[in-house]
């Protein structure tokens, strides 16, 4: 596997000295930007004539689920095989897709996983489902994808298919041809065990994988963060080696004696915190070393003593880490960074971990005693500029502060980290939210030291909300003058500019076609000429230039270095790549390149005809300025480019009538020119403290000579005077005794060039300066000039001061009025069922400073925030004076009638940058009071309680079988009314008009589980269902009488319930449980009395099979007896009629039951309870206890015992997805309901699949579990076979049973084996008779009831001359 940049120049590779994949296309992005997350992208044709201009739109875009998002950024792909470009897509929703990256047509698509839900964390960073977060990565030498998804595992920690304690992590690779899994994965990451904290384990519901992935060697690594930082949580990088399909390290962020570690999973900062989020952010990687940055810890071990980088730090909260990647992908910490002030970060919320960190090239980024840099911004407000190789440790820096190379302190927030130039002096790029985005050039102090200088901004802000992108730089193939600065943006959509500011301090703005939002934290993903980015909605763009271009020019054309007072000319050269009729003449952008249409072709241009023309870079006449707001094209020296376009008339259609090519050049002057940057030099605001030193802030401008000759400097002054005075008082810089010059009031530098000091031809100084509030509170400006032989220049420097920020915090009262501060409880009090209610939190900003809010973590439910996102969210600011307001909305479900009062509560988080204020959390509820109808208790309560919406169309008959009345005045009260005089459990309404009764629970299994389906209005009441369509039945219960869930009644003392009764004992038979048929006929084959007049009893039925061992009621009427109880005939689990089947009344008396559907009521003679086996019972002994084989569950069928594959599972669709421990084949079934096939396996295993692999076949043995080796029993159901040591008790949705001497057909398409029941066919066709299908009995009776017989030697032919003069015949049983 390689490690590569995609091909770019050699500079890239020879920063990170990783091999280059030589299959991976040059355009190819098969990771998230790149792996040092540097943000530079030379390889993808991004041409700046094309993008700024009419010729760049929207190619397509693709809207795909509802609710479906995509925080993983697309990728760009082409296989090994060839062929197009892929696009590789994954969602929230947990899909996987692959599209056309040229056209967009789908070409595969799958979800790997059910999702998890966002309603089970209580955090809404990431909306509705959270599945695949991270960016996947691509192994270029394998064609394989690599991901992490976050899913359910059923009843594996706690009771349930969902919830956060069942939440797990899956590691997949999966084939990008095909999107299917590769042998050996996914890998469950639940359990797993940290490295260097054996006590801390992954516990996947409480943790997010939000950074893309690094890929570094054969280990993928993956970092893990928490989810509002809720729960028992430590900050994660895991490594999976792709060769050996294993776990190979864990590392915690946060271990040692200083850091809480319980066992209790949703204790809020149980396990230290320290996450790794970086706002989407990869990690970055050198090849060697991985980098990350965290966010809030707790346990803090550096508490004011300095301390090294190699110190070992176990408490690595609000830190930047230097991973070396051992033997084997083993992570151990190096080296490390944390703030002097990580502590106040960590109490305001200021997550250091909000950016991520970019490893710059080491081509240019470097200088005096650094080799190797990186920059890192978070929430704090400050840019951290920091050596690779020695990051900083803690407090090593000047009076205990930061020992970097440099801090850029902003006071504005980031989240998503920096982008980089390398090219044209080396530029950073950072955008804060709700302003510009900032451009910093390198440059170096008098000793060479590198220094970033503000030189440049956007005129656009960026939207005031979290959600800001990451910037991201292309240029076209490497080439200097065509680099574009992209941004996305969660309101503006997608902003480009190009990267390197004009003279004037802006970054000049290009024009792109309008998209919506972006989604959070995105950046684009480019391939050859396009790039793809997705919106808040999940709709996928694609913009790009237009395919059909007429021409094919030379592109961009370099003018190399041009000195002022001279010119250059250069050869375009054009070929046509279909008939042209003109070409209409051609167009500049800046007026200094010259082009005659003269020299352009005349008349009509046949297609294939190759043609040239000059252009002419003329600075003949150029007067230079240094002037910041001088504006006729470029008169200062240094890198320019400009499009020049071709207008063409053209013979075919389809085709673009203009063609842009780019222009570039190095514009030089032979005399010295003075540069000084940045044009404003901002520092900002400062908060002086009572009792405190006064405060400063520092910030460097540079003195540059861009001319070809030296430069001396004359003279400094200052002034605060307008500039476009008539009359301007300078005051002259004075040098102290130390060496510190006066810049103006409040501004001074220690390191000011003294007069007279040469600057040879492209030298740069840069020069620190400090701003010092000496007056206190107040705005403070001055024009600093500086004189010399190369032209004067000056830079405004301002700053402020003022009183720290104060926050004012309250919760309204419902009532008009405000709670006072002290109140962080928000009560609605009583809501009614589908009502709606309101409430706000309130902070003002009182103190002299704009507040910031640092944390918010609005609700989400039905508690949930009105605008979460827009109202009191994170970085909001708010002026001094100014009050923010959130609204708080409880919007109460409507609910059927008596369900218990519902106490519903959620919480909001807050903080802001007011040191005093602290986290506030807004406990918020309010209880749902229902209507109560019906009869009430002696308390005025309801007699009766909610049950739920079932499905009333059980093959065994009604859920509740005593139908009351049915007319147009049924409401549940009124049937509660009814069911109460009869003294029944349970009441139910259903179709409008009809009310049930019953005392029999109904099985769960017949439960509408989100109560969704009963939405008839009652006829006599239309507030209330009455159930709904397709037989759904609203059914209440007596809470006095029926617990929910025990499937037990307690019936009313002296009283009699209206349900019937199982006969324990007629005459001297006994029961000994509800029965099965047998699996090739009658379980009682040897007599079948007929039926007496008066319908089938317990006691006809006795008396009718006196003389023989058993006997057995079935369908109400039926009666069997036998001497043996036939094969395939087995006792059901459970004595519950209403779910083991026999619940069908007697038809000669309603007060007994008569067995059921294939279910008989069995007696024996002087017999007890005990579970008969599979096998034909001797009718001189007792049948045994088993285990047995279950031959049916649900809808599927026993194939037989089979062993695994050749080369892994059996089945591999998903492993393990229910609870071991209570492992059964019925709780396997369950879980495998979207498979195939399921098996079960080694007492406890469960394993689902929709094909057999290579191998597995029928184990020799036969059908005896002791011969084959399915022999262990079932962990939750002893009385059960599950499989054995490497076996499996095998499944098919409705299969019929394999035979043993059957083998598993292979599948040539796909190389898996599938097994191919055997047995007897269906007869289609009998003289007039057409076979109609496969069908159930009635409800209650026989399906045909018309005449019927029975014999030995039945077939479809001899029921068929008996049945004659009927419409309809079916054969059952076998006779």
């Amino acid at each position: 596997m390689l490690f590569s940049f995609y091909g770019y120049a050699v500079l890239a590779a020879a920063f990170l000295n990783i091999p280059i994949a030589a299959a991976v296309a040059p355009t190819d992005e098969y990771t998230d930007a790149d792996p040092a997350q540097s943000g530079y992208l030379p390889n993808h044709n991004m041409d700046p004539a094309v993008v700024d201009s009419s010729q760049f739109g929207q190619l397509w875009k693709i809207p795909f689920n509802a609710q479906e998002q995509f925080y993983a950024r697309p990728l760009t792909y082409t296989p090994l095989a060839g062929g197009p470009q892929l696009l590789f897509l994954a969602s929230t929703q947990n899909w996987i897709r692959t599209l056309d990256a040229k056209t967009g047509a789908i070409i595969n698509t799958r979800q790997v996983h059910t999702p998890f839900l966002q309603s089970d964390i209580g955090c809404t960073d990431i909306a509705n489902t959270i599945g695949i977060v991270g960016t996947p990565v691509i192994d270029p030498a394998t064609d394989i994808a690599y991901f992490f998804s976050k899913t359910y595992i059923p009843n594996y920690r706690a009771a349930g298919n969902t919830g956060t304690y069942n939440g797990v992590y899956y590691f997949h690779g999966v084939n990008v041809n095909t999107l299917q899994d590769v042998a050996g994965f996914p890998i469950l990451i639940d359990g797993s065990v940290s490295d260097n904290a054996p006590s801390k384990y992954f516990i996947g519901g409480t943790v997010l994988q939000r950074p893309s992935l690094a890929q570094v060697g054969s280990v993928v690594y993956g970092a893990f963060g928490g989810h509002c930082d809720l729960f028992n949580y430590t900050g994660l990088v895991i490594g999976v080696d792709v060769n050996q399909k294993k776990i190979v390290t864990s590392f915690a962020t946060e271990t040692g004696p200083l850091v809480p570690q319980t066992n209790v999973w949703d204790q809020n900062g149980g396990g230290g915190q320290g996450g790794i989020w970086m706002s989407g952010m990869g990690l970055s990687t050198d090849g060697a070393r991985l980098f990350f940055v965290s966010g809030n810890g707790v346990g803090h071990q550096n508490s004011g003593t300095p301390a090294s980088g190699s110190s070992g730090l176990k408490t690595l909260g609000e830190a930047c880490g230097n991973l070396g990647i051992g033997a084997g992908g083993a992570l151990t910490l190096t080296d490390y960074f944390q703030p002097y002030d990580y502590i106040n970060m960590d109490g305001g919320d200021q997550d250091f971990g909000a950016g991520g960190i970019a490893l710059l090239d080491t081509g240019t980024f470097k200088g005096t005693g650094v080799s190797r840099m990186a920059v890192t911004a978070g929430k704090n407000g400050k840019i951290y500029i920091l050596n690779a190789d020695n990051l900083g440790g803690y407090r090593l820096g000047t009076g205990q502060t930061d020992g970097i190379i440099q801090t850029i302190v902003t006071n504005k927030a980031v989240f998503g980290g920096s982008g980089s130039y390398p090219l044209e002096g080396g530029y950073i790029y950072s955008t804060p939210v709700g302003y510009p985005t900032y451009a910093y050039k390198l440059g170096f102090t008098g000793s060479g030291v590198p220094q970033f200088n503000p030189v440049g901004q956007s005129r656009e802000n960026s939207a005031g909300r979290v959600g800001v992108g990451i910037p991201t730089i292309t240029t076209n193939q490497g080439r200097a003058g065509t680099a574009i600065l992209w941004m996305t943006d969660p309101d503006a959509g997608l902003r480009a500019w190009y990267a390197v500011p004009g003279p004037d301090g802006f970054l000049k703005t290009i024009n792109l076609p309008q998209v919506n939002g972006l989604n959070k934290f995105q950046r684009p993903a480019f391939g050859d000429t396009r790039l793809y980015v997705t919106d808040a909605n999940g709709v996928l763009y694609c913009l790009g230039s237009p395919v059909n271009l007429p021409l094919n020019c030379t592109s961009p054309v370099s003018f190399g270095s041009v000195a002022l007072g001279s010119q250059a000319t250069q050869t375009v050269t054009c070929m046509a790549n279909i008939a042209i009729t003109s070409i209409n003449g051609a167009t500049v952008g800046d007026a200094h390149f010259q082009v005659s249409n003269a020299s352009l072709p005349q008349g009509p241009v046949a297609a294939g005809t190759i043609f040239s023309f000059p252009v002419t870079w003329n600075l003949q006449n150029t007067v230079v300025s240094n002037a910041p707001n001088a504006s006729f094209g470029n008169t200062t020296p240094g890198v320019k480019s400009t499009a020049l376009t071709l207008l063409t008339t053209n013979a075919v259609t389809g085709y673009s009538t203009v063609f842009p090519i780019s222009l570039t050049g190095t514009e030089v002057s032979s005399k010295a020119y003075l540069s000084l940057t940045p044009i404003t030099v901002d520092y900002g605001g400062v908060v002086i403290l009572p009792n405190q030193a006064t405060p400063t802030i520092s910030l460097p401008f540079v003195i540059a000579n861009a001319g070809l000759s030296p430069l001396t400097i004359s003279g400094y002054a200052y002034t605060t005077d307008d500039l476009d005075s008539p009359v301007i008082v300078w005051t002259n810089t004075t040098f102290a005794a130390d060496g510190t010059a006066a810049l103006g009031h409040g501004f001074t530098s220690g390191s000011l060039p003294p007069l007279g000091t040469v600057l040879q031809a492209g030298q740069q100084i840069s020069v620190p300066s400090t701003f010092t509030p000496v007056d206190g509170v107040a705005d403070y400006k001055s024009f600093f000039n500086i004189w010399t032989d190369g032209g004067k220049a000056y830079t405004i420097l301002e700053g402020s001061a003022s009183t720290a920020p104060a926050a004012n915090f309250s919760i309204s009262n419902g009532e008009g009025g405000w709670l006072p501060p002290s109140n962080l409880l928000m009560d609605f009090g009583k809501v009614a069922p589908g009502s709606s209610s309101s409430r706000q939190i309130r902070i003002c900003s009182t103190g002299g400073s704009v507040l910031e809010i640092s944390k918010s973590k609005p609700p989400n439910g039905i508690i949930r925030a009105s605008a979460p996102g827009i109202d009191l969210h994170e970085s909001q600011t708010i002026p001094v004076g100014d009050c923010a307001y959130g609204g708080v909305l409880f919007i109460a479900p409507t609910l059927d009638p008596n369900v218990p009062d519902q106490v519903v509560t959620n919480t909001w988080t807050l903080n802001t940058n007011d040191l005093n204020f602290g986290v506030h959390e807004v406990q918020i509820t309010g209880t749902i009071v229902d209507t109560i109808v019906g009869p009430v208790n002696s308390t005025g309560n309801p007699v009766y309680t909610y049950l739920g919406c079932f499905l009333d169309n059980a093959p065994t008959g009604r859920l509740l079988p005593q139908q009351q009345y049915s007319d147009a005045n049924n409401n549940n009260g009124r049937c509660q009314t009814a069911c109460k005089v009869g003294n029944y459990i349970f009441a139910g309404t259903e179709y409008q008009t009809e009310c049930y009764c019953g005392s029999t629970p109904p099985p769960t299994q017949y439960l509408n589980a989100d109560n969704t389906l009963c939405t008839f209005a009652c006829s006599g009441d239309g507030s209330q269902h009455c159930g709904g369509v397709n037989s759904y039945i609203s059914i209440y219960y007596d809470a006095t009488k029926y617990s929910p869930g025990t499937g037990t009644t307690t019936p009313t003392p002296g009283t009699t319930p209206g349900d019937p009764v199982t006969v324990a004992q007629v005459a001297n038979y006994n029961y000994i449980g509800c029965y099965s048929e047998g699996t090739n006929g009658r379980a009682l084959t040897e007599k079948t009395p007929a039926v007496p007049a008066a319908g089938g009893t317990v006691e006809s039925c006795q008396a009718a099979c006196s003389a023989y061992s058993y006997f057995g009621v079935e369908y109400s009427n039926e009666c069997f007896c036998g001497n043996t109880i036939n094969t395939g005939s087995v006792a059901q689990v459970s004595t519950d009629p209403a779910t083991n089947g026999c619940s069908m009344p007697c038809g000669g008396n309603q007060t007994e039951y008569c067995g059921g559907v294939n279910r008989l009521d069995m007696y024996q003679v002087n017999g007890s309870l005990p579970v008969p086996s599979t096998s034909a019972v001797d009718p001189a002994t007792t049948p045994t206890g088993g285990p047995f084989v279950v031959q049916t569950v649900g809808a599927y069928s026993y194939l037989g015992c089979y062993t695994e594959a050749t080369n892994g599972r059996a089945l591999s669709g998903l492993q393990n997805p229910e609870s071991g421990a209570g492992n059964t084949v019925e709780a396997c079934a369950a879980a495998c309901s979207k498979y195939t096939y399921f098996g079960v396996e080694y007492g406890s295993e469960c394993y689902c699949g929709n094909s057999f692999n290579a191998g597995s076949v029928l184990a020799p043995g036969g059908s005896d579990p002791t011969s084959n080796g399915c022999s262990m029993s079932c962990a939750g159901n002893q009385t059960e076979f599950c499989g054995g040591a490497n076996r499996l008790n095998a499944y098919q949705l409705n299969a019929t049973a394999a035979s043993s001497t059957s083998s598993a057909a292979s599948d040539t398409s796909s190389g898996s084996a599938t097994p191919t029941p055997t047995g007897p066919g269906i007869v289609q066709m009998v003289g007039n008779y057409a076979f109609q299908g496969c069908y159930s009995e009635a409800t209650g009776q026989r399906a045909l009831t018309g005449a019927g017989f029975t014999n030995d030697f039945m077939t479809i032919e001899l029921c068929a001359s008996n049945c004659v003069g009927f419409s309809w015949f079916g054969a059952e049983y076998g006779k």
